[in-house]
């Protein structure tokens, strides 16, 4: 029973055995125990201004200030999943024991072994203010997973984005090169065929200039075949109109005509010697 409950007590047998009188009123509020002021007046890092007053709050938080040990803190990592830690200075009796120093300075582990020192930056919010302080801990492997858990996923989330980034990068590559290689696959393809179709057009045109020049030199044989029996058939009149004029003419031309055939023949006639022996006397 502590003093106030003494109090409460006392106060309660005065009414009821002894004819007192309830204070007037109405029902007190619950009076505030040492340790609700030192509740409302503790300091994780005590400042000058916070050491002004000189209430009995004030000095209570500062003697019990005075007695906590602040090389190393008592970590509470309860709840490390949501980037949320504890901490807080050690005791006599902790310091004795080695707690925070020799053994892990997890709250509720005893781990001796592999230990390493970390100088943590605990942000948190006292007397409406939020405060910023440097402190060191000795933790084991397991709760120094814990206490770096959240800039571990930070860095691991940042990873696996570089990573997917790197492969969207590499994919955009494939695809850039895949789609330049099909293009000059139809590039390719486009040439080819246009090469087909001159070179289909070019023989068309020749196979049309042959069947021109087939036209061309059949039309010119036939003209030279017509040509020629009109020319037959121009010499056959002719033939005709000498045989005609031929019976006409008179014997004596049709004579001299032998005789000047016989002389293109080379047998002399006999007027052309007559003459000759009459050119010779005379």
């Amino acid at each position: 029973m502590n003093a106030y409950e003494r109090h409460k007590k006392m106060v309660h047998d005065l009414v009821a055995y002894y004819g007192g009188q309830a204070p007037q009123g109405g029902q007190a509020g619950p009076a505030k125990t040492d340790y609700d002021l030192l509740l409302e007046n503790f300091r994780f890092i005590r400042s000058e201004a916070d050491d002004a007053g000189d209430s009995w709050e004030v000095r209570l938080a500062k003697r019990y200030y005075s007695k906590l040990f602040k090389e190393y803190a008592i970590a509470d990592l309860s709840r490390y999943r949501e980037g949320r830690v504890g901490l807080r200075w050690r005791t006599q009796r902790e310091v004795v024991n080695g707690r925070g120093q020799f053994v892990c300075g997890a709250q509720g582990c005893e781990e001796r072994r592999g230990l390493a020192s970390f100088e943590v930056p605990f942000a948190y919010q006292e007397a409406g203010e939020r405060k910023q302080a440097l402190v060191k801990l000795r933790v084991c492997p397991t709760h120094a997973h814990q206490l770096n858990y959240r800039k571990q996923r930070e860095a691991q989330r940042a990873h696996r984005e570089r990573r997917r980034k790197e492969v969207r990068r590499r994919r955009a590559k494939e695809e850039r090169r895949w789609k330049g290689r099909g293009s000059s696959k139809e590039a390719k393809r486009g040439r080819k065929r246009r090469r087909r179709r001159s070179r289909s057009s070019s023989s068309s045109r020749s196979s049309s200039g042959s069947e021109g020049s087939t036209s061309s030199s059949s039309s010119s044989a036939s003209s030279s075949s017509s040509s020629s029996s009109e020319d037959e058939g121009e010499e056959q009149r002719r033939g005709r109109k000498r045989r005609r004029h031929g019976e006409e003419r008179p014997a004596g031309r049709q004579q001299q005509g032998t005789a000047g055939a016989a002389a293109a023949a080379g047998q002399p006639a006999e007027n052309d010697f007559d003459a000759f022996m009459q050119g010779l006397f005379e």
